[in-house]
């Protein structure tokens, strides 16, 4: 049982004029109905936070801590628990934008050894995310994701500590004490929402064909509107003294192609497009 959970609060069915069912769609026990998950039924391979537009899924695993364990790797890799200690629970929250902010500086091996007998539906996933991401890497010059085989014993573990005899008690004492603690928060209940348009964002990734693109027409009449119903504040609008239309800034690392600025647009004119075309500003006016 995956005691994990939808937010209302954030995710899009709060709105009413966007219909979104891309958890559902993508779970493979489908445990996903009317926007609420069966703890029962779910497997918690993450998939539903990999395409979760507005950050709603709630989720026992720490996601973006698993992301920062792979990082201090060397070689930097991506595994899951059953490949070794320092994996995540199941490595299908992953997308090929994260992905490519993983293999972008780096370089990125990846362990899915595991995935196509545990999951099938998180190893075919993973498998288009990293040729989506291979792409995107080729064409940049960068070198490409590698699929490996973590062996068994070559993650880090922590240093056994040597304790001289005289310092045993206290040092008794304070294991006992740390134990108790560890314990105590075994038994918490910790939930994470993952932000994966936050995560690359602070990592100021650069975006590339794999993110979204935006794209303005004339008669917008810069009222906002977009901004402010945007989510992930992938736009903002921008007005300089005395100007009352001023421009449109896009930020394409932010955005998850929610469909809300091109729902609630009084015009009509602004459109998300599926890949980015190096456009950020849109002159108003």
């Amino acid at each position: 049982m995956s005691k994990r959970s939808i937010d209302l609060t954030h995710c899009l069915v709060r709105d009413g004029k966007v219909s979104c069912h891309r958890c559902a769609d993508i779970c493979p026990q489908k445990a996903i109905t009317d926007h609420g998950i069966d703890t029962e039924r779910c497997d918690g391979c993450g998939l539903c936070s990999a395409v979760c537009p507005a950050a709603a899924v709630i989720v026992p695993e720490d996601y973006a801590g698993a992301l920062a364990k792979a990082e201090k790797l060397q070689p930097q890799v991506l595994m899951c628990e059953k490949a070794g200690a320092e994996g995540a629970p199941c490595l299908g929250f992953l997308n090929r934008r994260l992905l490519w902010a993983m293999a972008w500086e780096k370089g990125l091996c990846l362990d899915i050894s595991q995935c196509q007998s545990c999951r099938p539906a998180v190893y075919d996933w993973l498998l288009r995310e990293i040729d989506a991401c291979d792409a995107a890497l080729q064409k940049a010059g960068r070198p490409q994701i590698r699929l490996v085989h973590v062996k068994a014993g070559t993650t880090s573990k922590k240093p056994v500590k040597k304790v001289e005899r005289r310092n045993f008690f206290s040092a008794l004492f304070r294991s006992t004490t740390e134990s108790l603690q560890e314990i105590a928060e075994a038994q918490m209940e910790h939930t994470y929402v993952f932000d994966g348009a936050a995560w690359l964002k602070n990592r100021q990734t650069e975006p590339n064909d794999l993110f979204y693109g935006l794209q303005v027409q004339d008669g917008c009449t810069a009222c906002g509107l977009c901004a402010a119903v945007c989510p992930m504040q992938a736009l903002t609008v921008q007005r300089g003294a005395g100007e009352k239309k001023g421009s449109l800034h896009f930020q394409p690392v932010s955005c998850t192609d929610c469909g809300l600025c091109t729902a609630h647009c009084p015009v009509q004119v602004i459109s998300v497009l599926p890949h980015f075309t190096g456009e950020r500003q849109f002159e108003l006016g």
